[in-house]
C-alpha cells in the first residue's frame, strides 16, 4: 500500500535458473540468477495489444548478487539507439520508451582509457565515475526462455509435485497468453505446446537471420537472453561489425558460440532448451516428439539463416542454388579482403547499375570505399572476376535486359546504409556526458531510416570505422 492508497501494481524482478548457479547465489539455492538491474513496473493495452513496462538500471533487485542495479549513462544511450534502429531496420526487437540521466547520481565503473596496451590484455584498465541513468524498454513480454527453464527444472527434479507441474503448465499458458494468442486457440494444452514450439523455431530462425543480415552479433545469446517471444533483446555486449569477420563478437567473453555467423547455433540450443522444458507437459511418451521438434526446429532455424546471404546478393527463391555458390566463393574472398560489411553490401547496388559492358576495375570501382587495406593486384583479379559472375547471375534470374533499377532498388531494401556502428554510439554517449544530447537525437534520427540515402549524412555516417576503432577497448571489443 501506498498511504491509505491500495496498490494497483506491484514492480517485480524474475528469477531465469534453477540450481545451475549456486556457487554465486545469495540464497545459496540456485534460485539468486535472474534479473539484476531489470524490474518490470507495469503493463498497458494500446489499440488492442499489451505492451509490458521495464526499467533497466532503477536499482538493486533480489537478483543483484551484490550489485548495485544501476546503469550508466553510457549503457543506456547504447541501448536506447540500438534497439530502436532495429526496429527500423525491420527485425522484432524490444523498444526503448525512454531514456533518463540523473543530474545528482553516478556510479564508478571499469572501463577503457584509451590509452595503448602493452600487456596485450582485453580487461578494462580504468575505473570512471559515470551518471546514472535509467531506460524504460517495453515488449509485449519479457518473458525469456530462461525462466520456463526454471520451471522445468523444478518440475522434473527428485521430489517434484504436483505443484511444480502446474507452475510449469502456467508459465507456459502465460507465453501462449502473451506472444501465440492466434496459435491453435481452443485445442487441448499439448497441441497448443507442439503448435507454439513450431512458431517458436520461425520466429528465432527470423531474427537470427535478421542479424545475420545487417552485420549485428548480440553476443551473449543464451537461453537468458533469448526471449519465447523470438525478439532481440539485452543490448549489453552487442555490436555491429565494421570489417568482416564470420567469428566477430565485441564481448571478450563471447568465445566461438556466440560469435557472428554461429548465431543460429546459439538460437538451436536454445531452442533446444524451450523444447525439453515442455516435455513435462507432453505426457510420459513424449520422447519421440521431441526428437522430431528438435529436428525440424533446427532445420527451419538453419535454413532461414542459409537463406539470408541470398537475399543479401539479391536472388529470389528460384536463384537459391547458384546463389549458395556465389556465397561460399564471397565468403572466403571477403575472410581475406579486410572490407566492410555494411559498405560492401550496400555497393553491390552501384556494381549493378553500372554500364553492361563493365568489367574488370571498372567493376569493383564501386566497392574501393568499402576496403580498409588497398587489395592486391591479385585480390581485385578476384573480385572482379566474383563480382562478373554475381552480376550476370542475378540480371539473369530478373530475366534478363539492361534495367537494372529494379534489382539496385531491391538491394538497397534489404542491405542497409546506416547502422550503429560502436564509434558512432561512442561519439554520442560521450557528447551526452559533456551535457550535450545533440549527437543522440541527430543517429536517432537517422537510424529511423537506414535503408534510405539521406545524403546530408553520407559524409559523416557512410563510411569505414576509423581505425583505432579496429583495434582498441570500448570500440573493437568491451567486457
Amino acid at each position: 500500500r501506498v498511504g491509505s492508497l491500495p496498490s494497483w501494481c506491484t514492480p517485480y524482478a524474475l528469477a531465469i535458473m534453477g540450481r545451475r548457479m549456486v556457487s554465486n547465489c545469495p540464497f545459496g539455492n540456485g534460485n539468486g540468477y535472474g534479473d539484476g538491474r531489470a524490474i518490470s513496473v507495469g503493463e498497458v493495452v494500446v489499440d488492442g495489444r499489451r505492451w509490458e513496462m521495464q526499467l533497466k538500471g532503477a536499482g538493486r533487485t533480489p537478483f543483484c548478487r551484490g550489485g548495485d542495479g544501476r546503469a550508466v549513462l553510457r549503457s543506456s544511450i547504447r541501448e536506447f539507439l540500438a534497439s530502436e534502429a532495429m526496429h527500423a531496420l525491420g527485425i522484432e526487437t524490444t523498444r526503448a520508451l525512454s531514456l533518463v540521466v540523473s543530474r545528482s547520481e553516478s556510479v564508478r565503473r571499469p572501463w577503457y582509457s584509451g590509452r595503448p596496451n602493452f600487456f596485450g590484455g582485453r580487461d578494462p584498465d580504468d575505473m570512471i565515475a559515470e551518471q546514472c541513468a535509467i531506460t524504460t524498454r517495453v515488449a509485449p513480454s519479457f518473458l525469456r526462455i530462461g525462466h520456463v527453464d526454471l520451471f522445468a527444472r523444478r518440475a522434473a527434479r527428485d521430489g517434484a509435485t504436483d505443484k511444480d507441474l502446474a507452475e510449469l503448465n502456467a508459465i507456459v499458458e502465460h507465453a501462449l497468453f502473451r506472444e501465440y494468442s492466434d496459435v491453435a486457440p481452443g485445442q487441448p494444452m499439448e497441441d497448443r505446446v507442439v503448435a507454439m514450439l513450431g512458431v517458436v523455431a520461425e520466429r528465432l530462425g527470423a531474427l537470427v537471420s535478421g542479424w545475420l543480415r545487417v552485420g549485428f552479433c548480440q553476443g551473449n545469446f543464451n537461453s537468458d537472453n533469448c526471449l519465447v517471444g523470438g525478439r532481440t533483446m539485452d543490448y549489453g555486449p552487442f555490436g555491429w561489425m565494421d570489417n568482416y569477420d564470420p567469428l566477430f563478437a565485441k564481448w571478450t567473453g563471447s568465445g566461438d558460440h556466440y560469435a557472428f555467423l554461429n548465431q543460429p547455433g546459439a538460437a538451436i540450443a536454445n531452442y533446444h532448451t524451450l523444447v525439453t522444458s515442455m516435455g513435462p507437459l507432453l505426457g510420459p511418451d513424449a520422447e519421440p516428439r521431441l526428437v522430431e521438434l528438435l529436428r525440424a526446429g533446427a532445420e527451419t532455424i538453419r535454413s532461414a539463416a542459409s537463406d539470408t546471404f541470398r537475399l543479401k546478393m539479391g536472388f529470389g527463391a528460384s536463384g537459391s542454388e547458384v546463389a549458395s555458390s556465389l556465397w561460399e566463393a564471397l565468403d572466403t574472398l571477403m575472410r581475406k579482403s579486410n572490407i566492410d560489411y555494411t559498405i560492401f553490401w550496400r555497393q553491390l547496388a552501384a556494381v549493378v547499375e553500372l554500364p553492361e559492358d563493365s568489367e574488370g576495375e571498372a567493376l569493383v570501382a564501386p566497392l574501393t570505399v568499402a576496403f580498409y587495406a588497398d587489395p592486391s593486384a591479385e585480390l581485385l583479379t578476384e573480385w572482379a572476376s566474383w563480382l562478373q559472375q554475381w552480376r550476370d547471375a542475378v540480371v539473369d534470374s530478373h530475366g534478363g535486359g539492361s534495367d537494372t533499377a529494379a534489382i539496385a532498388a531491391e538491394l538497397r531494401a534489404v542491405n542497409p546504409k546506416y547502422v550503429p556502428r560502436e564509434w558512432m554510439l561512442a561519439e554520442a554517449y560521450n557528447a551526452a556526458a559533456r551535457g550535450d544530447f545533440g549527437l543522440v537525437h541527430e543517429m536517432h534520427a537517422l537510424f529511423q531510416r537506414p535503408y534510405d540515402e539521406q545524403p546530408e549524412w553520407e559524409a559523416k555516417y557512410f563510411r569505414r570505422a576509423p581505425l583505432d576503432a579496429l583495434t582498441q577497448g570500448g570500440l573493437a571489443y568491451m567486457t
